[in-house]
């Protein structure tokens, strides 16, 4: 099942639960208030999650996720609140409640609705800002105390990034990295990745070590998207960003750092070598260099077909050389 896929089911299955909870409340627990919960619930929900998997996240919501974060705010909101009163007068037409003041019970509803968004919609805007997954690590504290894990990570970096800023100027430069970026995530999101952090022109991602496979497809994918864009950018900056990358795996401890600025970290020679895999690249001008590590994870034949064995070659900082492969794009 695909993350947006498992996104849609969650949220419904949440929604649901939450429609009939507050339906058997208020309607003493009789059947006919379950039966509202489901039906009130059911379009909700999945109206509420379909926008949010394949409009906010999906590959024609960009423009959305350029916005002010206000902006995007308030459309949420908007759009959240449009489904719910939508659907809830849906629920009382198919199945007529006889509330003593009907107008009132309406709002009730309506009102309990907004509030469970107003909360979602925080929730969700901050964890965006923070990288997905984050708000609920740092709020239950799962990093406070600094563990271990076995993790892939890929840098992506821009090749030319110095002589395109010279070219461009900082600000059109960064503008062109603000539209680089978002054309760059739906791939990396496809693949199950969680983009870990932003630095500069380079892009940190991380996966679970399980899942070799979907990290190398992440990768590809990732950089064939923005050479698939090429033309289009030259066309508005008249350089296109092209991006390498280094993926390697490892144990690393996890743990949270930071006092009025608070985030996640990970350290550990998995990290480094990535980071140099990602150099490595730039040097024999590949596009993609995979330790043999992470090779020896994959299950996709047909994957690990496209990869080259470039045997042993040194890295710095390791004293031994590192078996390295190189993806074809």
């Amino acid at each position: 099942m695909s993350l947006r896929a498992r996104i849609v089911t969650v949220m419904t299955a949440l929604g649901v639960a939450l429609g009939v909870a507050y339906a058997m409340v208020n309607g003493g627990g009789s059947a006919a208030s379950f039966a509202r919960g489901v039906v009130a619930g059911l379009p909700i929900s999945l109206g509420i999650s379909l926008f949010e998997a394949y409009v906010v996240d999906g590959p024609y919501g960009k423009w959305l996720r350029r916005m002010r974060f206000m902006a995007l705010f308030a459309i949420r909101i908007a759009v959240w609140l449009t489904i719910i009163v939508a659907s809830l007068a849906a629920m009382r037409a198919v199945l007529p409640i006889a509330d003593e003041l009907p107008v009132f019970g309406f709002l009730s509803d309506v009102v309990f609705g907004l509030s469970l968004v107003a909360i979602a919609v925080a929730y969700l805007s901050i964890d965006r800002l923070l990288g997905r997954g984050n708000l609920w690590r740092l709020m239950v504290g799962r990093y406070h105390r600094p563990r271990e894990e076995a993790r892939l990570f890929l840098f992506l970096d821009m090749e030319g990034s110095t002589a395109a800023a010279e070219k461009l100027g900082a600000p059109r430069f960064l503008e062109l990295l603000a539209s680089a970026v978002p054309d760059a995530t739906p791939p990396i999101l496809d693949a199950r990745g969680e983009i870990h952090r932003y630095i500069g022109d380079e892009i940190v991602v991380t996966w679970p070590i399980a899942r070799a496979d979907d990290a190398v497809k992440g990768a590809i994918a990732t950089i064939a998207a923005l050479d698939t864009l090429a033309p289009d950018y030259v066309a508005r900056f008249g350089v296109a960003p092209r991006f390498r990358g280094g993926l390697h795996g490892g144990t690393v401890a996890v743990g949270e750092i930071g006092d009025v600025r608070r985030e996640i970290v990970y350290l550990g020679d998995a990290v480094n070598v990535a980071k140099r895999l990602e150099a490595e690249a730039g040097a024999r001008r590949a596009r993609l260099l995979i330790s043999g590590d992470v090779v020896a994870g994959l299950r996709d034949a047909a994957l690990r077909a496209r990869l080259s064995d470039l045997g042993e070659i040194p890295i710095a900082g390791r004293a031994a050389p590192l078996r390295t492969f190189v993806a074809a794009i």
